[in-house]
């Protein structure tokens, strides 16, 4: 967003990863970064200290809080009496905190600062209430700052927002000469450890101060009491140009320029001589006496004729992070009867072959309408803004307050996505997303699209962070049963030989209950297809099961199908009597080869939780009396539910009775599971209960490398036994275990479950495969049989 007013204006962005460069001939500066824990060494930090001509040089431009036994606020101050006196309700404005991760422990704060060090300085606010004690708002402000002139100033920053009584960071401007100040800079998000880049772009026609503002989440929200912390580092204000991709066009067109090759040109002003194609002025300005404040824009007036075409072209960026592109931001004034269209296109440097990646047309309203669209591109590009005649003197298009921030985005407005993009932020309706056909019988409930005013939780939505936001979760009527189940349908698709990302925000909240164990229920992805015979093929590629927090998460996930396909998000009940919320919110599709986010979500070739059948697990026998079976509401083990949701069915069993009392082997064996990127070790987790009164009935977990794609037929001497299990006289029955084993995964490999037994049998669920080495589990299981 960007905001204007009292002479100032605006251009923000959120800057979070190191994701879009300037090519050297334009700078060769990346528009945003991020520090991830370890990246920077501390060594990085030996010239900060005080009376190094280095800290001397940047003195008063760029705080970086000092270090150690010498932290300092620079030019900046925390609250003052000055400030309290300006505040109608001083009570609630405290002051930011002077710290170092060294401190973090004790007081609060990130345990290092930005470039890795404990010792390093930065300031932060605690967020967290007490009793009798509610947190405040903490304030701290640059010393005054002269105008900006036309070409603005850059406000560039680290920031690093944690916990839940953290709601948001903000910066103001405050006009020196009275006591209003307007917000420029705002972010809600946590940035889950890292410490992630800010910088906003801003003009003001008079002396002026900064204010940076953290805040905490209201004294009425449960959350709180619990900790949080706001943080902020490298703090300075440089020239407008360093704020890398950002143009209000006070100063000029920036590093926009018009095209050589189209009919005419686009135009800076201030305001229209045309009321019937407006704009009046520049994004926002009017509500201030002073009325600074440019926008570029087509003229449709004379010699203009019908689909004349006008082409604003940026600098050459690199080719965007595959696994989090930029999210680009603008207004745009279309007004009038005969508005033509405007298009943002993405043009290849190297073969100049353009996309289009949002277009708009016709008549908007007399406002201006804020815009947004993800940026992905894996070659060396230009954005392109085309602008295109309608109807001469009676439809002019305006731009205003162009900006890239970090992160894919939803397209804004909807109406603007290419067709089956599959982009939405769901406050225009389902952009093409829809629930099945109940003819066709694919699930037993709706996703609904609902007003974060209808629900108690969440009381808002992702996209507005605002009570009248809106977003979709699974339906939850008075009766339900566990393992209902809702599918929310994508656009039909077209696959490539890229792949794509898809990326959302997600909320699966589950309130405290009395039972030992939450069963909210399952969110999860899939690619679906349909074979040469209409038969559907899902191909599951995220998935996450009950409680993953109280706040709205960010999920992302990689996209690989050939032809056409569409993308099923599907939610289920886990208990009937679950009160809880499954939603997604601010879905967006784009080319790049993403990991997935969070890695808990990763699908492997194994994983299974056996609700829609067993997930290419197999028998080795045909024999159908001595079988592994899914359980069914008519044949299933007395009095057993299912992990997952504790439902009758959803797990697999195998159940012997031989009246010879000779024992019974009976195999199980996955799929080809191909090994991790980096070769490392894997762990394999799964739940069982025994049962049967064999007290040799027993259970085991065997592996075997098949790099040669040989599948296993049988067990034979090159298999080995990785994990057993015996029941010995103590049936689990009706009580699920946890049990798990390392794998070693240096090439593609198979598993086999063997159970056996002569009366008795054993229950399975919940096969999950994750990266990284474990210990075997149970651990002290008295007939845990160690191999």
């Amino acid at each position: 967003m960007s905001s204007k007013n009292m002479g100032v204006k605006c251009v923000l962005s959120v800057a979070s990863l190191l994701l879009l460069h300037v090519t050297s001939q334009c700078r060769g500066q990346s528009l945003s970064r991020v520090i991830k824990p370890g990246d920077q060494s501390a060594l990085e930090r030996q010239g900060r200290q005080l009376g190094d001509p280095l800290h001397d040089a940047v003195a008063g431009r760029i705080c970086d809080f000092g270090v150690q036994d010498a932290t300092t606020w620079c030019s900046w101050r925390p609250v003052s009496d000055e400030v309290l006196s300006r505040s109608s309700l001083p009570s609630q404005l405290t002051s930011w905190t002077l710290s170092m991760g060294a401190n973090s422990l004790w007081v609060g704060g990130p345990r290092n600062d930005t470039s890795g060090d404990p010792r390093g300085g930065y300031a932060f606010h605690e967020t967290s209430s007490q009793p009798g004690f509610d947190a405040r708002m903490a304030v701290m402000e640059s010393n005054a700052q002269e105008p900006t002139g036309a070409s603005g100033k850059c406000l560039k920053f680290w920031y690093a927002i944690e916990g839940l009584s953290a709601s948001e960071l903000r910066v103001r401007v405050r006009n020196l000469q009275d006591t209003e100040s307007m917000v420029i800079w705002q972010t809600r998000d946590t940035t889950r450890g890292d410490w992630k880049e800010g910088q906003v772009l801003y003009t003001f026609t008079d002396n002026h101060t900064l204010v940076l503002e953290g805040v905490p989440v209201e004294g009425v929200d449960p959350f709180n009491i619990f900790r949080g912390h706001i943080a902020v580092d490298d703090l300075g204000v440089r020239e407008g140009q360093e704020c890398i991709g950002l143009c209000s066009f006070e100063g000029g067109m920036c590093d926009w320029n018009n095209a050589a090759t189209d009919d005419f040109d686009w135009k800076l002003g201030r305001g229209t001589q045309n009321p019937i194609t407006g704009p009046p002025r520049d994004r926002n300005s009017g509500r201030s006496s002073l009325t600074g404040g440019a926008y570029v824009y087509i003229d449709s007036d004379f010699p203009r004729r019908p689909e004349d075409v006008a082409r604003l072209e940026s600098i050459e960026f690199q080719e965007t992070d595959p696994t989090n592109p930029p999210c680009m931001r603008f207004y745009t004034f279309m007004s009038g009867r005969g508005v033509g269209s405007l298009r943002v296109l993405l043009q290849d440097v190297v073969t100049r072959r353009e996309r289009v990646v949002w277009a708009l047309a016709r008549n908007q309203g007399a406002r201006w309408l804020e815009a947004q669209l993800p940026l992905s591109s894996n070659t060396p590009f230009k954005i392109v803004f085309e602008g295109t005649v309608g109807t001469p003197r009676v439809g002019d298009i305006a731009l205003d307050d162009i900006t890239i921030v970090s992160g894919p985005c939803a397209t804004l407005p909807t109406s603007a996505s290419p067709p089956t993009s599959g982009d939405c932020t769901f406050e225009e309706g389902l952009c093409g997303w829809a629930n099945p056909n109940v003819r066709q019988r694919l699930d037993d409930l709706d996703f609904i699209r609902i007003q974060s005013t209808e629900n108690s939780f969440p009381s808002a939505d992702h996209t507005t962070g605002k009570p009248n936001g809106h977003y979709m979760a699974l339906e939850s009527p008075e009766q339900k049963v566990e393992g209902d189940r809702a599918w929310l349908i994508s656009p039909v698709m077209t696959g490539r030989r890229q792949v794509k990302c898809l990326s959302f925000w997600y909320l699966m909240f589950e309130p405290l209950t009395d039972e030992l164990e939450t069963k909210l229920g399952s969110l999860s992805a899939f690619i679906k297809r349909e074979d040469a015979s209409g038969a559907i093929i899902l191909t599951p590629i995220w998935s996450l099961h009950n409680f993953q927090g109280l706040t709205w998460s960010f999920a992302q996930a990689p996209l690989r199908a050939d032809g056409d396909f569409e993308v099923v998000l599907e939610s289920v009940w886990g208990s009937a009597k679950s009160k809880g919320t499954l939603a997604v919110d601010d879905i967006t599709i784009f080319d790049g080869n993403c990991p997935t986010v969070p890695d808990a979500a990763v699908v492997r070739a194994g994983d299974c939780t056996f609700t829609r059948g067993s997930c290419g697990w197999q028998n080795l026998t045909s024999d159908s009396n001595f079988y592994w079976n899914n359980a069914s509401p008519s044949r299933r083990p007395v009095s057993m539910t299912d992990h997952t949701y504790g439902a009758q069915v959803g797990y697999i069993y195998f159940d012997v009775f031989n009246l010879n009392s000779r024992s019974q082997k009976l195999q199980l064996i996955s799929p080809a599971i191909d090994p991790s990127a980096d070769r490392e070790p894997l762990c394999f987790t799964f739940w069982f209960s025994g049962f049967g009164s064999d007290g040799n009935t027993s259970l085991a977990v065997y592996q075997k490398q098949t790099d040669d794609g040989a599948r296993i037929n049988s067990i034979g001497s090159d298999i080995v036994q990785i994990w057993s299990h015996n029941i010995g006289l103590d049936a689990l029955s009706g009580r699920w275990q946890f049990g798990q084993v390392p794998l070693l995964a240096s090439t593609r490999f198979q598993l086999v479950v063997e159970g056996a037994s002569f009366n008795g049998g054993y229950t399975l669920d919940d096969f999950k495969i994750y990266n990284g080495l474990c210990a075997k589990r149970p651990r002290d299981h008295p007939n845990f049989i160690r191999v």
